[in-house]
């Protein structure tokens, strides 16, 4: 069977636990995802997030209006069928 093809959208005000969650999904044990969208929502950004490198890992300008409208931003530059939204403040079982 061929695994379905998806994509993860993570709104983030740049919350430090964002690392962990990045790092679960990387480690997990299933079909990883076809990217994985961070939707930088902060509302000044004068500094780049602390991110690791992650070939898979695609940073996206978020409208700075909340988790909402980043998850709108994310499924919108999402190329998959399939779009798993994660907070990122949240870490999934393996």
């Amino acid at each position: 069977m061929t695994p379905v093809a998806y994509s993860v959208v993570i709104p983030t005000v740049g919350r430090p636990s964002l690392g962990r969650l990045l790092d679960a999904l990387r480690a997990a044990s299933g079909p990883p995802p076809q990217i994985v969208l961070v939707i930088d929502d902060r509302p000044a950004v004068s500094v780049p997030l602390d991110l690791p490198a992650w070939s898979r890992l695609e940073v996206v300008p978020g409208p700075g209006r909340g988790p909402a409208g980043a998850r709108n931003v994310g499924w919108r530059a999402a190329a998959t069928a399939w779009v798993a939204f994660l907070d990122d403040d949240v870490l999934p079982p393996a």
